[in-house]
């Protein structure tokens, strides 16, 4: 079983989410059966999953800002080697997405969607936030996640460089295998994928590698 589980991750949590501050984008629209649900109670960082990535970028943090949010989510996310990437967006909640409790559905390209919303966004002369939750995975081989939670933040270090730091956490569901070994499952998880498929894609998608 062990043995399986960096593949079977691989096919599974594809791009469990990844939020920009986009419009809608590509041919994507709710498959036959979707319902449209609540996102789970999050549970605090220290109960979830999580890897960082951060870089320091050449320019103000007005254009990073501006950069990223006039890119649509299938522009913006750079694959990893392992992973399908985004065939489109579909909001639900009408408007654009990008404010607090505004919500869509992402369509990948493997066939199977899931849904994400936004849970904050604020800017001040110095920084931005932008978090925002995933769940609703239709695809079988997601079976071990709950949701996922996702934030950026984006600090002013001058006019001229911006630092960018990318959190992903998960909550992995505690009935079934990796979660069921506890602690340990969660280290597995975090080793097997998260900290090198998921993190390649963060990577790729910030302009790391």
């Amino acid at each position: 079983m062990l043995r399986r589980f960096p593949a079977f991750l691989s096919l599974t949590l594809t791009l469990l989410c990844w939020a920009s501050l986009a419009h809608a984008d590509g041919v994507c629209s709710p498959p036959p059966g979707f319902q449209d649900t609540p996102h789970p109670t999050i549970a605090s960082l220290d109960q979830l999953v999580s890897h960082t990535e951060e870089m320091i970028v050449p320019k103000s943090l007005d254009d990073v800002l501006a950069q990223d949010e006039h890119k649509s989510l299938k522009q913006a996310i750079k694959k990893a080697d392992n992973l399908p990437g985004v065939a489109g967006t579909y909001v639900l909640t009408g408007g654009d997405f990008g404010l607090p409790g505004s919500r869509r559905l992402v369509c990948l390209t493997d066939g199977s969607t899931t849904e994400e919303q936004v849970l904050l966004r604020e800017r001040n002369p110095t920084s931005s936030r932008f978090r925002y939750v995933v769940w609703n995975y239709t695809t079988e081989k997601a079976r071990p996640i709950v949701y996922g939670v996702g934030e950026f933040v984006w600090t002013s270090l001058g006019k001229d460089s911006t630092n960018v730091r990318w959190t992903y956490s998960f909550q992995l569901n505690r009935n079934r295998f990796p979660g069921l070994l506890g602690p340990f499952g969660d280290w597995l998880f975090r080793v097997t994928f998260l900290d090198r498929d998921y993190a390649q894609m963060m990577r790729r998608t910030m302009g790391r590698e």
